[in-house]
C-alpha cells in the first residue's frame, strides 16, 4: 500500500443548523467564522470526527469501545478500531499519559457562501410539564438555519493504521510496528471511506433532515503523505468552481498520487468547464460514490 489517502469534497445542504454556537438559552445560533469581514458558517472538526465515528459504528459490527464516565477509551488498537482510527490519551499510573495521535485527520467543514445571504431564523416551542401529562406552558426558541455549500476534508496516514510508534533507545530510531495484519488494515481504511457515504448523525436531525455526503469529490492515493489536495476546491459567490486552482493542485498532487474525481450535476454553475479541464488531464469524471470505490479498489 501507499502512504496516504487525501479526500476533499463539497456538499450542498438544505436549511439546517449542523453545529450550534454559544447562543443564549432561547437563541440557538450557527457557528461562524469571518473572512474579509463576511461571516460564513462552519462545522467544527470535533463535530466532524463525531459524525465519522458514528457512521463507522453504524456500518460495522467490529468492536468500537464506548468512553467511560471520565471520557477515557480502552486504548487497545489491535482490538478496537475506534481507538486505532481516532487516537486517545490515557493517563498512566504515577505520571504522564499514553497518547496516540489519530491516523485519521478530519478538517472542519467550511461554508463557502456568506451566511447572511443564505439564512433565516426559525422558531420552535419547548413544552414544560409539571408532572407526566400535565402541561404548564412552554418556551419559544429561535434557531438560526441556513443553506450553504460546505467544503470538508480528511487525510489518512496509511502507515499508522493498525500500527504503533516504537523508539529504539539504543539507535535513537523511530519505527512503526504493525499490530494487525495487512488485510485488517485495508478493511479499516475501507470503513473510513465508506463512512463518507453514510454521514448522518448530525445535531437536530429530528426536524432538520440533512444530507452531508459528497456532491463533488476529489481523492488521491499517494506515494507521499501530504495534505496538499485540501486546497483543490474553491468556489465563488456565483457558485463557480475555481478551475485554474483545481487544475494546478491536481497537477501538483498527480506527481506523487493517483487522482479520482466524482461529481453530481446541479451544484456548481461551470460544470462543463470543469469537465473539459479534467478531460485534458485525462481524469475520468465519476459519481462521488464511484470515485470512493475506485480508491478502495486501489488498496
Amino acid at each position: 500500500m501507499k502512504k496516504g489517502i487525501n479526500i476533499v469534497w463539497l456538499t450542498e445542504v438544505d436549511l439546517t443548523n449542523l453545529n450550534s454556537g454559544e447562543g443564549e438559552s432561547n437563541y440557538i445560533d450557527v457557528k461562524k467564522y469571518k473572512k474579509d469581514g463576511i461571516e460564513y458558517p462552519y462545522v467544527s472538526g470535533q463535530a466532524m470526527r463525531h459524525y465519522f465515528r458514528e457512521a463507522i459504528r453504524r456500518i460495522t459490527d467490529k468492536y468500537i469501545c464506548v468512553p467511560d464516565d471520565k471520557g477515557e477509551t480502552c486504548g487497545d488498537i489491535e482490538k478496537c478500531i475506534g481507538c486505532d482510527l481516532f487516537g486517545f490519551m490515557l493517563p498512566k499510573k504515577g505520571s504522564g499519559s499514553s497518547v496516540r495521535v489519530s491516523p485519521l485527520k478530519v478538517s472542519p467543514a467550511i461554508g463557502l457562501l456568506s451566511f447572511e445571504d443564505n439564512s433565516t431564523v426559525d422558531f420552535l416551542t419547548r413544552s414544560k410539564y409539571k408532572e407526566v401529562g400535565e402541561k404548564t406552558g412552554g418556551d419559544i426558541v429561535n434557531i438560526e438555519i441556513g443553506t450553504n455549500i460546505y467544503k470538508c476534508g480528511i487525510s489518512i496516514d496509511i502507515e499508522r493504521i493498525g500500527g504503533e510508534e516504537e523508539i529504539n533507545d539504543e539507535k535513537r530510531e523511530l519505527s512503526i510496528e504493525p499490530k494487525v495484519e495487512d488485510n485488517e488494515r485495508k478493511e479499516r481504511i475501507k470503513l473510513i471511506l465508506n463512512a463518507i457515504r453514510y454521514l448522518s448523525d448530525y445535531s437536530k436531525q429530528a426536524r432538520l433532515l440533512t444530507d452531508f455526503t459528497p456532491d463533488i469529490l476529489v481523492a488521491s492515493y499517494q506515494d507521499n503523505y501530504s495534505h496538499r489536495l485540501q486546497k483543490a476546491l474553491e468556489i465563488d459567490e456565483n457558485r463557480n468552481l475555481n478551475v485554474n486552482r483545481l487544475k494546478e493542485i491536481l497537477e501538483d498532487v498527480g506527481e506523487y498520487g493517483d487522482i479520482y474525481f466524482g461529481m453530481i450535476s446541479g451544484v456548481i454553475n461551470n460544470e462543463d468547464e470543469v469537465k473539459n479541464m479534467l478531460k485534458d488531464l485525462e481524469i475520468e469524471v465519476l459519481t462521488p460514490n464511484k470515485a470512493l470505490e475506485k480508491v478502495m479498489d486501489s488498496l
